[in-house]
C-alpha cells in the first residue's frame, strides 16, 4: 500500500495545528473559531482518507467517523462559549452532549472491534467517582454542569478503560495502540479543560496545553484508521 497520501495528511494536519496554537489569540474569539474549525477539518479529512485507503469503512470505523464529526460540532459550540454572550451556558452544555455522542460512537467502535468487556465500565466508573469526589480538593465548582460533567465523564473514562483492556486482552495492534494513546491525549485535555471551565483564573498556557493534547488525541485516533 502506498503510504504517501496518508504521511502527507498526516503532516497536513500536524502543520495546521502547530499554526493554530502559534497564532491563536485570546483576545480574538472570531479568528480562534476559524482556526480551530480548520484544525479540526483537518483530522476529519485525514480520518475518511484513511478509510478511503484501508478500504475499511466497515461498521467500527463508520462508529469511528460519526464520533469524530459529533467532536467537530463540539468544538463549535465550546468556540461560540468563548464569546461569552447570554448563551455561554447553553453553548457549554451544546458542546458537552455532542462531546457524550462522540466518545459513546467511539466506545461502541471499539466494542465491535475488540469486543464488550465489563472492565471498561468499571475503571470508567471508578474513574468518574474519582473525579467527582475530587471536585473541592481540585477547586473546581462544576455548579449547574455536575450531571453533565459526570455523564460525559462516565463515558469517556469507560471508552478508556475499553482501550486499554483491549490491548491487554486482545493483544498488541497498532489500530489499538493508536487509538488508545488517542483517547488518553483526549482524557487528558478534558481533565485541562474542567480547570479551565470550573476554575476561577485560569492562565492562558493551560488553553494551549488543553488544545495541544485534545488535536493530538484527534490525530492519533485518526490516523488509527489507517491500521484497523
Amino acid at each position: 500500500m502506498n503510504y504517501i497520501p496518508f504521511y502527507c495528511l498526516l503532516g497536513f494536519a500536524i502543520i495546521v495545528t502547530a499554526l493554530f496554537l502559534i497564532w491563536r489569540d485570546p483576545k480574538k474569539p472570531a479568528l480562534n473559531s476559524l482556526l480551530k474549525g480548520i484544525s479540526s477539518f483537518a483530522f476529519m479529512v485525514l480520518a475518511l482518507v484513511c478509510a478511503f485507503m484501508n478500504d475499511t469503512l466497515t461498521l467500527p470505523v463508520l462508529f469511528i467517523l460519526i464520533g469524530l464529526t459529533s467532536s467537530i460540532f463540539g468544538d463549535l459550540f465550546l468556540a461560540g462559549k468563548d464569546f461569552k454572550g447570554p448563551n455561554e451556558d447553553g453553548a457549554l452544555f451544546a458542546g458537552f452532549g455532542s462531546f457524550c455522542i462522540t466518545q459513546l460512537m467511539y466506545l461502541l467502535g471499539l466494542i465491535f472491534l475488540y469486543g464488550f468487556t465489563w472492565w471498561a465500565f468499571l475503571i470508567g466508573g471508578v474513574l468518574t467517582l474519582g473525579l467527582i469526589l475530587s471536585e473541592k480538593m481540585l477547586k473546581l465548582n462544576f455548579d449547574k454542569f455536575r450531571i453533565i460533567v459526570a455523564i460525559y465523564s462516565i463515558l469517556l473514562m469507560t471508552v478508556l478503560g475499553q482501550g486499554v483492556m483491549s490491548l491487554v486482552l486482545n493483544g498488541y495492534t497498532l489500530a489499538g495502540l493508536l487509538f488508545m494513546l488517542g483517547v488518553i491525549f483526549f482524557a487528558l485535555s478534558d481533565l485541562i479543560l474542567s480547570f479551565i471551565y470550573f476554575r476561577k483564573d485560569t492562565k492562558d498556557i493551560v488553553y494551549t496545553f488543553n488544545l495541544l493534547t485534545y488535536y493530538i488525541g484527534q490525530i492519533l485516533i485518526a490516523s488509527a484508521i489507517m491500521f484497523i
